[in-house]
């Protein structure tokens, strides 16, 4: 399993790779697993899925990486009919505002992340994105778009490692920026390690994984008062996904599974 997006109570959809050449779209759904479909079962499909994203309550949002471009879809689980949304640069990530026509990516090569806006997205106005760019030696990614206005994301001002991810000893930082704000500040505890986070529903909270070469931990983060907690310290941890309720964080670990882990109230 590569990637998991939590859309509904009792639904984890995931990546599940068959081979060198792309995955599959699964479901589990209380406890079971089946498959949803392949590449040639989604319309418009141009390559291989890549990532998968929570969009609207009851919507997955499933990133396909074509050729120089990544397309954008949406699977409704209503109708159970998937219907394709946008062409974007090539992605690592995105956040999607709710018109689901703007937003953010994050794109990453060779360690180096960068975060790019697309259409009218939230917060635009209040983040020069150059400020964290590869350019300057500096990282940026995983955003997140919250209710209020705010930007989520995390960035790093150290060089990438020599040796990439193995070698990873950068600190990152979970910033925000928003119109209450005034701008951009850091809203969490540094992290030594490569980040990956989710906000979770309510948005006074985020899960945060970090890992350092190879070991990595699962933190709990106040994203007022900035007080983090350690929930879990696993092998690996991958593709971060809370429960609409709140109540649990789903990621991948080393071995290619998916873990359920229960937050605080």
């Amino acid at each position: 399993m590569t990637d998991v997006a939590w859309v509904s109570q009792d639904k984890i959809y995931f990546l599940r790779e068959i081979d060198s050449e792309g995955s599959e779209l699964w479901l589990r759904d209380a406890g079971r697993e089946r498959k949803l479909a392949s590449n040639a079962d989604i319309p418009d499909h141009c390559g291989p899925l890549d990532f998968l994203f929570a969009g609207k309550p009851g919507t997955l949002g499933v990133g396909m990486e074509c050729d120089g471009f990544d397309r954008l879809i949406s699977y409704s689980e209503t109708t159970g009919a998937f219907a394709a949304l946008l062409d974007v640069p090539r992605a690592a990530d995105v956040a999607l505002s709710d018109d689901g026509g703007s937003g953010y990516i994050s794109t990453g090569k060779d360690d180096c992340w960068e975060i790019q806006p697309f259409g009218d997205a939230v917060g635009s106005d209040l983040i020069d994105w150059e400020d964290y760019s590869c350019r300057l030696g500096k990282s940026a990614k995983s955003p997140v778009i919250v209710g209020d206005g705010s930007v989520i994301f995390a960035a790093t001002n150290d060089p990438p490692p020599e040796q990439l991810r193995a070698d990873e000893r950068r600190v990152w930082r979970l910033m925000a920026a928003s119109v209450e704000r005034g701008g951009v500040e850091q809203v969490g505890p540094e992290l030594h390690g490569f980040p990956d986070l989710a906000v979770v529903p309510g948005e006074s909270k985020a899960v945060v994984t970090v890992s350092f070469n190879g070991p990595a931990e699962v933190l709990e983060v106040d994203l007022r008062s900035g007080q983090s907690r350690r929930i879990r310290q696993t092998d690996f941890a991958l593709s971060l996904s809370v429960s609409p309720d709140g109540k649990k964080v789903a990621f991948v670990d080393g071995k290619g599974r998916i873990v359920v882990q229960k937050l605080s109230s």
